[in-house]
């Protein structure tokens, strides 16, 4: 097929956009993408037809270099858009589609951005506020584009925006050679050739999904099959059974992706999966957990799963996607795993940040990192702090904490100011405005920290306002809740205390790890207990109760009330999705993840469930029926 585009051929594409219009012009049959839909259905595209699918939407994006705004759900439209960008070389901005959840982080970043155009689905361009940008459909409008000029190097290509910030969202700048840079070291890392086999349920709107799912693969020349991460959340063992199926060499995710499937696996029979072929299970994106790896491989050694093939793995956005990785064994000793060479940088040192200096081999301090695969800055914005002078050499620091032993990195504790939970990276300064802010009750004081234990949880400290005698636990669920809606955090202990529990700087300033050193050493008041907030008589108690049983034992807690909500209790979307698929499978009916959502309550779900039910033909009297044997079944076993 022909491709217009002022490139020549070579025979080692030398970008990106060089690969795409290379695949195109010589394998344009060859499968490129999947996408695995929830109905088991699949979507496929070629190299050729998504070249001729990405054109299409560049000829329509406006000329220039200006940002471009991606709100697609996963699946080929959202690569079609992604590519369409490189290809025009308008710099691609993925964003999570609009929701409650995400509706003050999509309006910090349109604030911050003023896209030159937005990319979405026709039924999301409904949800969006007002602004002045026009709106493209990815779909396919038969344009034809002009011949364009490929991408120079340092020209933006795609411009990330850190998953955590809501108020002040931070846009992370990746230049077309930073790109190029970094998926060519996560080949070499990863050992990947023309010959693997990967699948993917990572959302693409961040680092690892984007990078390690959508643009590695296309630049090896290896089919990626797709699945969205509410596919995988509901049932991970589709996750494994997608690897048995393909032969998949290399796929992976955050260290909770594991834990959820051995969560998982011990609550329902394992299928008959074969994950033999499995070479390559990276894990990265938060803290990796030796005792994680060793769960999920004594977990699935009977499904031919070797511990060896597990790489932990290091990197951040700031520097594109990884900076290390090395494959694990159960041999390597001592509780922090090692990430390996820090192959994908210039170099790497281990700094004492307050003078500045480097720190010798053994010893702890903050990672500073230089090479091309180094972010330039953010967009729209100077941040002194992202950057240090080491030998007279800028290097990025990360914030993150290490040590080096033999030129390979252990990396010990994420930036102290950075929540980490299910591989998203949360701020505390978010947190805690989400706490104080319009909140008589409490003091505009607030501390929000993650504790170091085996089971990391996100600890919350608040001070009381003086003259309020509010209820203890009615305080701390209705602060959970709070924190939960606002920035989808999942809070495990709060703790309530009088004016100055929380230590400031002479400046004013919330001193988070002090007020953690206080809290692990038992100086701090006793985190809050939630009590059974239920009442009254259920108009269907065994329904209720059964939920509830799920609830409380989806969130790890002794028990639950039929009218406490989800997010009092911890829960979270990833517990809703648990609740919803463990319900579905006991009872054999539907259960929406979206119901258990907007119910919150195991006395709201049981009653928009019966609704459900009833119109799909299933009465009450059958649904007690279908209760009673559930339950002499587990009495039975």
């Amino acid at each position: 097929m022909a491709v217009k585009n002022d490139v020549r051929n070579p025979n080692r594409p030398s970008s990106l956009v060089g690969a795409l219009l290379d695949r195109a012009e010589n394998t344009p049959g060859q499968l490129a993408y999947e996408f695995l839909r929830d109905d088991g259905g699949i979507e496929k595209v070629s190299y050729g037809e998504l070249y001729a699918r990405a054109a299409d939407v560049a000829g329509r994006l406006p000329r220039g270099e200006d940002p471009v705004l991606l709100l697609c759900r996963e699946g080929l439209d959202f690569v079609s858009a992604l590519w369409g960008c490189l290809l025009s070389g308008s710099p691609a901005v993925p964003a999570f589609p609009p929701s409650h959840r995400t509706a003050d982080r999509l309006r910090g970043i349109l604030a911050d951005l003023r896209p030159a155009a937005v990319v979405t689905d026709p039924e999301i361009g409904a949800l969006l506020p007002d602004f002045d940008s026009p709106v493209l459909h990815p779909q396919p409008q038969g344009t034809v584009p002009p011949p364009l000029p490929v991408p120079a190097t340092d020209s933006t290509a795609v411009i990330q925006y850190t998953s955590g910030s809501t108020s002040t969202p931070k846009g992370v700048l990746l230049s077309h050679g930073n790109l190029q840079h970094n998926v060519q070291s996560i080949t070499s890392v990863f050992g990947l050739d023309e010959q693997s086999r990967s699948v993917c349920w990572l959302p693409p709107y961040h680092d690892m999904g984007l990078i390690g799912g959508l643009l590695t693969p296309l630049h090896v020349g290896f089919p990626m099959r797709l699945m969205s991460p509410a596919h995988f959340l509901k049932s991970p063992l589709s996750w494994l059974r997608q690897i048995s199926e393909l032969g998949v060499t290399a796929t992976g995710g955050p260290n909770f992706a594991y834990d959820l499937c051995v969560r998982w696996a011990r609550r329902h029979p394992v299928p008959d999966i074969d994950l033999s072929t499995w070479k390559v299970a990276f894990n990265g994106a938060e803290p990796v957990r030796r005792e994680s790896l060793l769960a999920f491989a004594e977990c699935f050694a009977g499904n031919g799963f070797r511990p060896e093939a597990f790489l932990p793995c290091y990197g951040l956005a700031e520097a594109t996607l990884i900076v290390s990785g090395r494959h694990w064994s159960p041999a390597d000793e001592g509780p922090v795993v090692n990430c390996g060479r820090c192959t994908a940088v210039d170099e790497a040192a281990v700094v004492a940040p307050e003078r500045g200096t480097r720190l010798p081999d053994g010893t702890e301090g903050e990672i500073w990192l230089r090479g091309p695969s180094v972010t330039s800055g953010y967009w729209n914005r100077e941040d002194d702090s992202l950057f240090g002078l080491l030998d007279g050499t800028r290097f990025l620091r990360t914030g993150d904490l290490g040590l080096m032993r033999d030129g390979e990195l252990f990396v010990t504790g994420r930036s102290k100011d950075v929540l980490i939970q299910h591989g998203v990276n949360h701020h505390a300064h978010d947190v805690e405005t989400a706490v104080v802010l319009d909140d008589p009750e409490v003091r505009p004081t607030a501390a929000a920290f993650m504790t170091d234990a085996s089971e990391p949880e996100i600890v919350l400290v608040v001070e009381r306002a003086p003259a309020k005698a509010a209820d203890d636990e009615h305080m701390a669920a209705r602060l959970r809740a709070r924190v939960l809606e606002r920035t989808g955090v999942r809070i495990g202990k709060v703790v309530l205390g009088p004016p100055r529990t929380v230590p400031k700087t002479t400046s004013g300033k919330v001193q988070r790890q002090l007020t953690k050193q206080r809290f692990l050493a038992g100086e701090l008041t006793d985190a809050v207990v939630l009590g059974d907030s239920a009442g009254g008589t259920p108009a269907d108690e065994a329904l209720e109760t059964f939920l509830a049983g799920m609830f409380a034992g989806v969130c790890e807690i002794a028990d639950c009330g039929v009218d406490q909500s989800l997010a009092e209790i911890g829960g979270d979307s990833v517990r809703a999705t648990e609740i919803a698929a463990l319900v579905e499978d006991a009872m054999s009916l539907t259960v929406p993840v979206e119901t258990v959502l907007s119910a919150g309550t195991p006395r709201r779900l049981a009653t928009q469930l019966q609704n459900l039910w009833t119109k799909d033909g299933v009465d009450a009297d059958e649904v007690a029926r279908r209760l009673k044997k559930l339950q002499g079944d587990i009495i039975h076993d």
